[in-house]
């Protein structure tokens, strides 16, 4: 590897990382997605940084990122040259290898989370990974236009026709997170599907970042029509992680308000970017799903998974 740079399994107390990272590789959520983790950290002496880092759970010869997330995979600095990059990776197998690993798996977020994911996508496909799952993520720019000037005209006429039947949408306190989580359970209950978490494993997550959840609402009257659970995962995404609405409301389109005060929150704490997630149903694409959200201004981004047999 080139001079200046070092490989440590574990964090030196003085050294700092050179890029930003997310709620899921934070080393809490780690612990909550398994006991055991290999940690491994490339470090820039001179500069006391940590440049590139990544965290593997390894199970039965297999060395997964994440285990229990939406993703892992490689953190690293903009300003980390690829060949450093490509080394670091290598560097990485070899150890697994040591370790008797056979096989790597690695999500990796979807592509608009980073502008460096293009690069570490390739240096990936150069070491023979092989692309194991392609979905597709959607989520809307937030910025100076408003959401009712980025939507589609019919789903316009739907957002004026639910406030002028009286729909209304709020936030809840994280203290109501049972009730949200149940309605929403039961609204994906209505359409054959079901969460991928319990509400005990949400709520040992939400109780340890609890200043990364928030709960959205709407109600028609007292009722509850539709709910969303987001996770601020870094300070410049909000992430629709749950939501549904019951469907018998499914002519007023609460989603569309509800989206749109996830926008409204968005711009009011500067977040540049509100991921409505993938849109697929037992691993296909959900088409009807994704084209309603690209109606409300999202872009659509590739999120991929690698693997690769270690021989």
């Amino acid at each position: 590897m080139e001079n200046g740079y070092r490989v440590a399994n574990s964090l030196p107390p003085a050294f700092s990382p050179d890029y930003g990272s997310y709620l899921f590789n934070h080393p809490d959520h780690l612990s909550l997605q398994a006991d055991e983790w290999l940690n491994f950290y490339l470090l820039r002496n001179v500069y006391q940084k940590v440049m590139a880092q990544v965290s593997f759970h390894v199970d039965n010869k297999m060395a997964l990122t994440p285990v229990r997330a939406p993703f892992g995979s490689f953190l690293f600095s903009e300003r980390l040259s690829p060949l450093v990059l490509y080394e670091f990776i290598q560097h990485c197998e070899e150890h697994l290898r040591k370790k008797g690993v056979t096989s790597v798996y690695i999500t990796e977020p979807p592509l608009y989370y980073r502008r460096s994911g293009e690069l570490l996508h390739t240096i990936l496909l150069n070491l023979d990974y092989r692309i194991n799952k392609a979905e597709l993520s959607s989520g809307i720019r937030v910025d100076s236009i408003s959401f009712e000037e980025k939507i589609e005209a019919w789903e316009k006429r739907k957002l004026k026709q639910s406030k002028m039947k009286g729909l209304t949408c709020k936030t809840q306190p994280l203290s109501e997170l049972e009730n949200v989580y149940n309605f929403i359970l039961r609204c994906r209950q209505q359409r054959g599907h079901s969460l991928s978490m319990t509400l005990e494993e949400l709520m040992k997550t939400v109780t340890t970042f609890k200043k990364s959840f928030f709960l959205f609402v709407t109600y028609f009257g007292k009722e509850l029509t539709a709910a969303s659970i987001a996770i601020q995962v870094n300070p410049a995404i909000l992430y629709n992680f749950y939501s549904g609405h019951l469907k018998k409301f499914d002519t007023l389109s609460p989603a569309v308000l509800l989206t749109g005060a996830m926008y409204k929150f968005c711009g009011t704490h500067g977040i540049q970017l509100l991921d409505l997630g993938t849109s697929a149903v037992n691993g296909q694409p959900n088409f009807s799903l994704l084209d309603f959200k690209l109606r409300l201004g999202a872009v659509p981004s590739i999120k991929l998974s690698f693997e690769k047999e270690l021989v």
